[in-house]
């Protein structure tokens, strides 16, 4: 094994924590991620340091909060959003200087991309884009490189994924369709296509690829190939439809308690749900053709893999879809580490930051933590020894920029802070892990909750600071 090893990172958009069987998942099938944890850490407590896809993506490129980074919320035209700063360093810039090899391929949602020598990128699949061009939310962002790759496939194929969005079974099932792409000339095809190009490329120094799958974020538009994999009748609709929200700040109740779903609604859901597990499992086959190709070319034990995802995915709970809260379904997320050579298969509790992904990179690209970095290696977990976060911390503003909130977790509980007139929320997440019940303004719990406000300060206050007061590690 080569003293530093190659890194594959690969990341998921909006894929919620309980979709993997090695997370307990038994409606689910992911073969390939339960074999990839059979020689991993599996942190079963890990979150998202923002809730919408560039902001959560900024962190992890930096090992910084969103209020360190700036990169605090997605612009409705995508391609406006503000990126990175220029003096901000992504891992990515720290590892091409130490003589890696960098590339991306796919979803890597960097407003722009910087820090790779080979990128094979899209901008996302982007349910709301049904023309290629002229829609005043800007160009389809799957853009240039994949029409180019489709089109010399199929001629006018880029053309003709668009143009089946604009029929109408595509709003009458929530954007929820079987492609007329067929699996070889599918996104993530491209995008496998292109890592494992990158990773068969000759060289003599070590690499690393992000390689970042478009899926499961919607459209929910498995090719036919995949589209059967789970019955519509078999699928299990969330049982939190219909209950009453109305402990929740007023932005989170959604009309509740709303009446039981219609016949229709039933339909248009289990569609939703089904189409969009069969994602997750083509993504999980495609994980697997990625280790074949290390084990191929005999470089399985020299490299680090890592799994995760930006965020979760309502998928219907609460009567709620996508992201832009700090809900379970949306703010916790999977996260598998495989050290090189693998490692005995151990999950963990103990509180992780997906952020902490680029100071464990460097770590094993023997590179020293920039100061600036508030994330915090997990190298230490990966080899069978304590560690993790005593709270972690994610933050949310919306793409008009008139709400935002932050979130802090602590072992047993949830407190969220909103800038609005109606309090927060408080989850007790050991005896009520499905948060049914928000305690923010119950008497018996107002210690805990203030408690849990004054750790709040302290973090955002030591991540203003920098390591102060005596402490050497991140809180």
């Amino acid at each position: 094994m080569r003293d530093r090893p190659n890194i594959l990172l690969i990341t998921t958009d909006q894929q919620r924590v309980d979709t993997i069987g090695a997370y307990g998942s038994t409606h689910v099938r992911t073969p390939n991620l339960d074999r990839l944890a059979q020689s991993s850490v599996v942190f079963e407590r890990a979150y998202v340091q923002n809730t919408v896809c560039i902001p959560s993506r900024a962190c992890i490129q930096t090992g910084r909060y969103t209020h360190q980074h700036g990169v605090r919320y997605m612009e409705s035209v995508i391609d406006t959003t503000p990126g990175l700063p220029d003096h901000e360093k992504t891992f990515m810039d720290h590892l091409r200087e130490a003589g890696y090899s960098t590339g991306a391929t796919g979803k890597i949602h960097m407003m722009p991309e910087r820090g790779f020598d080979y990128m094979e990128i899209v901008g996302g699949k982007g349910a709301r884009w049904t023309q290629s061009t002229g829609q005043d939310i800007g160009p389809a962002p799957l853009g240039a490189q994949y029409a180019a790759w489709l089109n010399e496939k199929h001629p006018g194929g880029y053309e003709a994924l668009y143009e089946q969005r604009r029929r109408p079974e595509y709003r009458k099932y929530k954007c929820s369709i079987v492609s007329d792409i067929p699996l070889e000339e599918y996104v993530e095809t491209y995008i496998l296509e292109k890592s494992i190009e990158f990773i068969e490329q000759p060289r003599d120094n070590p690499f690393f690829l992000w390689c970042g799958f478009c899926g499961p974020h919607g459209p929910h538009d498995p090719p036919a190939s995949h589209a059967d994999l789970y019955p519509f009748e078999d699928i299990k609709l969330p049982d939190t439809w219909e209950i009453d929200l109305s402990d929740r700040p007023a932005f989170l109740r959604r009309n509740s308690p709303r009446p039981p779903m219609t016949t229709d609604e039933q339909a248009v859901m289990r569609r939703y749900m089904s189409y969009y597990f069969c994602l997750v499992t083509l993504i999980d086959e495609y994980v697997g053709k990625l280790i074949e190709t290390l084990e191929e070319h005999d470089i399985l034990d020299d490299t680090l893999i890592i799994y995760t995802s930006d965020h979760g995915e309502m998928l219907g709970d609460f009567a709620r879809f996508g992201k832009g809260n700090f809900y379970e379904p949306v703010v916790h997320v999977p996260l598998i580490g495989r050290p090189p050579g693998g490692c005995e298969p151990r999950h963990t509790q103990d509180l992780a930051e997906v952020m902490d992904i680029a100071p464990t990179i460097l770590d094993y690209a023997e590179i020293d933590r920039p100061d600036e970095m508030q994330a915090k290696t997990l190298r230490p977990m990966l080899e069978g020894k304590d560690g993790g976060h005593e709270a972690v911390l994610s933050e949310y503003t919306s793409n008009d920029r008139r709400l935002s909130g932050k979130c802090l977790i602590t072992q047993r509980y949830k407190y969220i802070l909103w800038d609005t007139d109606d309090g927060g929320e408080f989850y007790d997440l050991q005896d009520d892990p499905r948060e049914l019940r928000n305690l923010y303004h119950d008497p018996e719990f107002r210690g805990p909750r203030d408690e849990h406000a004054e750790i709040l300060l302290r973090k955002l206050m030591q991540s203003e600071w920098g390591y102060c007061g005596g402490r050497t590690e991140p809180y």
